[in-house]
């Protein structure tokens, strides 16, 4: 039998369907005490999440029942105040309103209860909002705010809940803006110039102007000698967080794109990275990256921010130096810039001339020929059913995609395939999750080889191993992909399927531990 935390992690991990039958099967929906209550209550609202109509609202009014059941066995007002803004969504404002006066009710008998500061005076501001009472609530969650201003997490996921209740409402939810946490920029631009010294200075000062006035707390980009530099010092001096993501790793990266402008370029370099909040390195690691790699950690850095963004209810923002018009920028700048406004998110170009461009870098960043960034599917086959049924189930449920970049082929006891398009492998991924399959998914800048006794196209085995562990720790029924691909499907927009944090995988190989999302269809 699966423990109640066993089955959390499932509901976590996207299986709602698993994580129900593990639920019923080990007989917790015949368990009254209030861990098993709440639990029931958080499948039920997960479910209630991802359905529509009339099936939403029963469901939400089942998991109010759970919740409120729960809270009658305990004196936590954890399991009272989610009965009370789900009896709301149920489309029951006035048993919402008796719950949230009861909230405050034991708010006021208890203020000793064993949570943190920042939950008891969340916990009252929503109580508040259920009985309307917009002002106050506001007080509150500005106390709440003010005892854990850093937890942006936790702020977000309050913003998330007001949303909702405010949606219910029909009430204006525009106050909250000014609660929401910093916003998160992907940053870039040209590299070294050798400027005026009035022409830096103006620049510089650009910069620090446009990060204020965008109330940036976040940065993800490269840290190439010129733009990035100075856009990740100035982020650095307002106290932000740097996050970096560096094509071919520090070493390669540095050698490439810094060292050849000078000492001092390479020496802030080192400053930078060493008050980097996260590195990630773009795979091939300790090889000089060529476009293509530079392409694809641009796209990984344009969807961290968005993703960020999105997980703290903030919003993105792009900052760009050009020294040019903005539809004549080329290369990895322009191809940047282009497809964060097709996305229309917030952008700022800053022009800053150059009067002369130092080293030409073109033949170190020749492609490699035939490097292509692909997503990357691997499909685990179970033997449940023997292995001579699982490879026939599978090679029906593949038989659509014979067109892949690269096509399904058999793998030790897993099926891989890659896509050039990450939306079309994540649509691809939830068609086999459908079918009972356990998927992972990984985006790499790869060169494919053919394999000479098959004939057929394959992907290098040292180049898999994120893919293949995702498969290895998903559930059935599952698609799970590493944070690039997840990064890569948020910058393509509103087209495709959605992916959510579900915790970290450690790949055995390296002991590097890269975090992993679910994906889920895009709500309607």
């Amino acid at each position: 039998m699966h423990s109640l935390q066993e089955i959390l992690a499932f509901a976590r991990a996207g299986a709602l369907d698993e994580a129900w039958n593990l639920f019923r099967a080990g007989g917790h929906d015949c368990d009254h005490r209030p861990p098993a209550l709440c639990l029931k209550g958080r499948l039920l609202k997960d479910n209630a999440i991802r359905a529509t109509g009339h099936a939403r609202r029963a469901l939400y009014r089942e998991a109010a029942d759970a919740y409120a059941e729960a809270g009658r066995g305990e004196q936590s007002t954890y399991p009272l105040i989610n009965a009370a803004s789900l009896a709301l969504l149920s489309g029951e404002p006035a048993e919402a309103r008796e719950l949230a006066l009861r909230v405050l009710q034991r708010i006021e008998d208890a203020p000793e209860e064993p949570e943190t500061p920042y939950y008891r005076a969340a916990t009252k501001s929503e109580a508040l909002l259920l009985l309307n009472q917009r002002s106050a609530a506001e007080d509150a969650f500005a106390e709440a705010i003010a005892l854990a201003p850093s937890a942006w997490e936790d702020h977000a996921s309050t913003l998330r809940q007001f949303e909702l209740i405010l949606s219910e409402q029909r009430q204006d939810s525009s106050w909250l803006n000014a609660y929401r946490p910093p916003r998160s920029l992907h940053f870039g631009g040209h590299m070294s110039f050798e400027a005026a010294v009035g022409g830096r200075r103006r620049l510089v000062e650009a910069i620090a102007a446009t990060l204020e006035a965008e109330r940036v707390g976040f940065g993800f980009g490269a840290l190439a000698a010129g733009a990035d530099i100075l856009i990740a010092e100035a982020l650095l001096e307002r106290g932000g967080a740097l996050h970096l993501v560096l094509p071919g790793g520090a070493g390669a990266f540095a050698a490439c794109s810094v060292d050849p402008f000078g000492a001092d370029w390479r020496k802030r370099f080192d400053r930078a990275l060493a008050q980097a909040e996260t590195i990630r390195s773009i795979r091939p690691i300790d090889i000089a990256p060529d476009v293509e790699t530079i392409r694809l950690a641009d796209e990984v850095a344009m969807g961290a921010a968005l993703i960020n963004a999105s997980r703290l209810e903030s919003q993105p923002v792009q900052i760009l130096v050009i020294d040019t018009d903005a539809a004549a920028a080329g290369g990895s700048t322009g191809a940047a810039l282009a497809q964060w406004a097709a996305g229309g998110w917030r952008q700022h170009l800053i022009r800053a001339p150059r009067e002369a461009i130092a080293p030409d870098l073109s033949g170190k960043l020749a492609p490699v020929a035939h490097r292509r960034a692909l997503a990357v599917l691997c499909i685990q086959l179970d033997d449940l059913d023997g292995p001579a049924v699982s490879l026939s189930r599978a090679k029906a449920d593949l038989s659509e995609y014979t067109r892949a970049a690269v096509p399904p082929y058999l793998a030790d006891d897993q099926v891989l395939l890659a896509f050039e398009d990450a939306t079309e492998a994540a649509h691809t991924a939830l068609g086999l999750a459908d079918a009972g399959w356990r998927v992972g998914g990984d985006y790499i800048a790869v060169v494919p080889f053919t394999d000479p006794f098959s004939g057929g196209e394959r992907l290098p085995i040292a180049s898999l191993g994120p893919a293949k562990a995702a498969a290895n720790s998903t559930p059935a029924g599952t698609a799970c992909v590493t944070d690039d691909f997840a990064a890569a499907l948020a910058v393509s927009g509103h087209a495709g399927p959605t992916s959510e944090l579900v915790g970290e995988l450690e790949l055995r190989a390296s002991g590097a531990a890269i975090e992993l999302f679910v994906l889920r269809p895009r709500s309607t």
